[in-house]
């Protein structure tokens, strides 16, 4: 349980990324599924609305995921759009004053891409706040979990380094956005030991990667078979520690004295 009074503890970003067994994860998930959330309701309408970004004007549609990525695309962002998205989500969950316009010029190193005009300028935040960013705002309750980015596993060596790869940078998205620029937070029970959790797998699966990436490692089929099982059976117990965090530290912002919560909407 958490401490209402807004408790926390301070967790160190290099918080120590250890390989951990199957059986621990399995136990974690055992637990998560026991409860529904620390106090066995949902998180409460206190999304990050007031971050979210109403680039749309009342009518107008709001751009596509696949209008998203082909502006990624356009733009030659080095983050790939499974990134990019976890990085939104961990940017939302985060109890820092995360700007989604630093979280896009995130997405470039620190920089945003070269425009012709303002106006691409404008559609690039526009299409990339209101049809990305604000859609991964709704993920702020019990209900409505956020979700990893869906991947058909190939039993192939490629196919599997592909998966584990992915997978890692989804986590190293999620804590790029929740962390910031910042080498510590102060964070939730809850969520400082999902992040742990989140770290511990971080690290499985850059070993997996180390070890497909290696030629001299036996490749059989029932090998292949066999990770690619573990494999997805650690993405159910990723996103669940994801949004354990996510809903941990929304909590924490609900829970929050009403003369420290921000109580404007940022301007952009």
């Amino acid at each position: 349980m958490e401490a209402s009074g807004g408790h926390s503890t301070k967790l160190q970003r290099a918080f120590g990324w250890r390989l951990a067994s199957y059986q621990s994860f399995a136990r974690r998930q055992h637990t998560l599924s026991s409860s529904k959330s620390e106090s066995g309701q949902e998180a409460g309408p206190q999304h990050r609305g007031l971050e979210t970004y109403n680039g749309n004007m009342p009518g107008q549609k709001r751009p596509s995921i696949a209008n998203v990525i082909a502006l990624l695309n356009r733009y030659q962002c080095p983050t790939p759009f499974h990134a990019v998205q976890a990085r939104f989500m961990g940017s939302i969950a985060s109890p820092l004053d995360r700007s989604p316009v630093h979280a896009i010029q995130e997405l470039w190193g620190g920089e945003l891409p070269p425009f012709d005009t303002m106006e691409d300028l404008n559609h690039l935040l526009d299409v990339l706040m209101a049809g990305l960013w604000n859609r991964l705002t709704a993920h702020q309750i019990d209900s409505n979990p956020f979700k990893l980015t869906r991947l058909q596993v190939k039993l192939t060596r490629e196919g599997l380094h592909h998966y584990a790869l992915l997978r890692k940078q989804e986590i190293e998205g999620f804590m790029d956005g929740l962390f910031g620029p910042h080498e510590e937070l102060d964070l939730p029970e809850s969520a400082r030991d999902g992040v742990e959790v989140l770290g511990e797998m971080r690290a499985m699966l850059a070993g997996v990667v180390t070890l497909l990436d290696d030629p001299g490692q036996p490749s059989a089929p029932d090998d292949l078979k066999g990770l690619s099982d573990n494999l997805q059976a650690l993405a159910i117990i990723l996103e669940k520690e994801m949004n354990t965090v996510v809903l941990s530290c929304t909590r924490a912002r609900r829970q929050a004295p009403a003369d420290i919560r921000h109580i404007k909407p940022i301007v952009h």
